[in-house]
């Protein structure tokens, strides 16, 4: 896909600082739920 008009979302959210941070927690945060959610999905199918 190429980019053919700019929406201006690169301006529109760009976090700095401390922002930076607690979005890289957040997404670090997501990965540990998706991980633990699949270990237990795959442990109970593999009772069954």
């Amino acid at each position: 896909m190429i980019p053919l008009i700019n929406l201006g979302q690169e301006r529109a959210f760009n976090p700095a600082g401390a922002l930076q941070w607690l979005s890289y927690a957040f997404v670090a945060a997501g990965w540990v739920l998706a991980t633990t959610i699949a270990a237990g999905a795959a442990r109970v199918f593999n009772r069954r």
